[in-house]
C-alpha cells in the first residue's frame, strides 16, 4: 500500500508536469462518492487515461483491462495494482476455456471487490481511439453492477459515477486536459425492474450511462465536423469569451462554450449547408496561409502594437537568455529522450503521451541526481548543492515559459517583414479575415434569433 501511495503521489507531480492545464470539475463529487464504486470513464487516449482517474480518487482504485496484456511477465505486476481482466474471442486462443468462461470468473471477482466497499474503473466503450466522439457504451458496466447488488438484495448501495475526460491534445506534452465528473448513478433505483432472465434493466442502465457521459464531454459527429470546430474555436473563440464575459482560465467555461459551438454547427450543417460549406472554405484557405507563413492569427488583432509587442518580448528574452541556457543544458537531455524513446517503443501515437510520462518519470530523478552529484563535486560545498538541486525543476519550467515566448518572437519578427516587404499579401490576409469574421458574426446572430423564437 505504501508503495502505491508513493507511486500515486509521483504520477500527480508527473501529470501537473505534461500538462499545460489540469483541471477538474465535480472533483467533490468524486470525493464524496465512496465504495461500492464504478467509475465509468470515456476513453481517447489508452495508458494515460487510467492514470489521471486514478491520481483523482483518494481510495485505491480497481482497473478493468483488456485480457490480451496478461500473461505470465505481467499477471503478478497487474494483480499487486488491481488490474482485473475482460476477455474477447481473440484473446483466449491459447486457452481451454471460453470468453464467457473466463468473463464469468471477471465478473465475480468484481462483484467480490464491490462487496468489499471497493471503487472500480471501467471504460465502458471497450476500446481507445484519439477522437472526439463517444463510442457505443457496451453492456458491461451495467451487468456488473445490477449483478453485485442483485447477489444483495439490492442493499449493497452500488453507484455508477460518469466521468468525462477531454483533452486539447492528447498526444502532446504541454496540453490540456479538462476532467469533467457528472452525477451519480444510484443502481439500487433499477431493482423494480431488474430480472436475472432479462435485459430490459441492462439496456435502460445503459442508456442512462450513455446519457450521462455524452454530458461530461465534447462530441463532434466525424472528422470533418471536428475540423470545422476546431476552426471556429481557433479563430473565433476568444471573441466569444469577451463578448460572454467568459474566463479563458477557466476550462468548465471553454467546455460550455465548445458544445454550444458544436450544436450551433449542426444546425448550419442542417439548415444552411451552402453558407457553413462557404465559410469552411474560406477558413481552411485562411489557416493555412498563415501555416505556410509561420504565422499566428493573433498578429492581426496586434497590427498597431507590433513594435512594442516586439521590444517587450525581445527584452524579456534578453534579460532571460542567461536562465535559459542554464535551463536548458540542465533538463535537455531528460526532456528529450522521453520523446526519443516513446517513438521506438511505440509507432501508435496513441500510446506515445503515456510512454513519454512515464520514461520522463524515471530519466528525469536519474539525470539530476547525476547532475546534483556533479554540483557536489564542482561546489564542494552543501549549501550551494541544495540551492542547485531545487532550482533544476524550475529552471525546467522557465526553458518551457521561454521557448513559447521565443516562438512568440518569431511570428512578431515575420510578420513585421512581411508587413514592410509584401504589404499587399498581408493586406488581403488581413481583409480575408475581416470577411471571415463578418461571416461568423452574421451567422452567430441568425442562430441566435431562431434560438430566441
Amino acid at each position: 500500500m505504501l508503495f502505491y501511495t508513493l507511486l500515486k503521489f509521483i504520477l500527480k507531480i508527473a501529470l501537473r508536469v505534461f500538462f499545460r492545464r489540469f483541471q477538474v470539475d465535480g472533483l467533490d463529487k468524486l470525493h464524496r462518492a465512496k465504495g461500492p464504486l464504478i467509475l465509468a470513464v470515456n476513453h481517447p487516449n489508452t495508458f494515460m487515461d487510467p492514470l489521471i482517474i486514478a491520481t483523482l480518487v483518494r481510495q485505491r482504485v480497481a482497473f478493468i483491462a483488456n485480457g490480451s496484456i496478461f500473461n505470465r511477465f505481467t499477471r503478478p505486476i497487474f494483480k499487486y495494482f488491481h488490474v482485473i481482466p475482460v476477455y474477447r474471442k481473440k484473446d483466449t486462443a491459447a486457452s481451454s476455456l471460453s470468453p464467457a468462461e473466463l468473463n464469468k470468473q471477471t465478473f465475480q471477482r468484481c462483484y467480490d471487490y464491490l462487496e468489499t466497499k471497493g471503487t472500480i474503473l471501467i471504460f465502458p466503450e471497450g476500446t481507445s481511439e484519439i477522437e472526439r466522439r463517444l463510442r457505443e457504451i457496451k453492456t458491461g458496466t451495467a451487468r456488473i453492477a445490477l449483478g453485485a447488488e442483485a447477489e444483495h438484495g439490492f442493499n449493497l448501495g452500488v453507484q455508477i459515477l460518469p466521468i468525462g475526460l477531454n483533452y486539447s491534445d492528447p498526444t502532446h506534452f504541454r496540453s490540456e486536459v479538462f476532467v469533467n465528473v457528472g452525477e451519480p448513478i444510484h443502481v439500487r433505483d433499477f431493482k423494480e425492474s431488474y430480472r436475472p432472465d432479462s435485459f430490459e434493466a441492462v439496456e435502460t442502465l445503459t442508456d442512462l450511462i450513455q446519457q450521462r457521459l455524452t454530458e461530461t464531454v465534447i462530441i463532434t459527429e466525424d472528422a470533418e465536423e471536428d475540423s470545422l470546430v476546431l476552426q471556429v474555436e481557433k479563430l473565433y473563440k476568444n471573441q466569444l469569451f469577451d463578448e460572454l464575459q467568459l474566463n479563458q482560465k477557466v476550462k468548465k467555461d471553454e467546455f460550455g462554450l465548445i458544445k454550444q459551438l458544436i450544436t450551433a454547427v449542426r444546425y448550419f450543417e442542417t439548415q444552411h449547408p451552402d453558407r457553413l460549406k462557404s465559410l469552411q472554405v474560406r477558413m481552411t484557405n485562411y489557416l493555412e496561409s498563415l501555416q505556410k507563413l509561420h504565422l499566428s492569427d493573433r498578429i492581426f488583432t496586434q497590427t498597431k502594437r507590433l513594435y512594442n509587442h516586439l521590444s517587450s518580448t525581445l527584452l524579456t528574452l534578453l534579460l532571460g537568455l542567461p536562465l535559459y541556457l542554464i535551463g536548458l543544458i540542465t533538463n535537455y537531455i531528460p526532456y528529450i529522450l522521453p520523446s526519443k524513446i516513446a517513438r521506438l517503443i511505440s509507432s501508435d501515437i496513441s500510446y506515445r503521451a503515456p510512454i513519454m510520462m512515464t520514461v520522463g518519470i524515471v530519466f528525469f530523478p536519474i539525470f539530476y541526481g547525476v547532475e546534483i552529484y556533479l554540483a557536489q563535486l564542482l561546489f564542494k560545498n552543501t549549501w550551494l548543492t541544495l540551492l542547485f538541486a531545487v532550482s533544476l525543476p524550475f529552471l525546467g519550467y522557465f526553458v518551457l515559459w521561454y521557448w513559447d515566448r521565443l516562438t512568440r518572437l518569431t511570428h512578431l519578427w515575420q510578420a513585421l517583414r512581411l508587413f514592410r516587404q509584401k504589404p499587399s499579401l498581408m493586406e488581403s490576409l488581413s481583409a480575408e479575415r475581416t470577411k471571415i469574421f463578418k461571416a461568423l458574426e452574421e451567422a452567430k446572430r441568425l442562430y441566435l434569433a431562431i434560438n430566441k423564437d
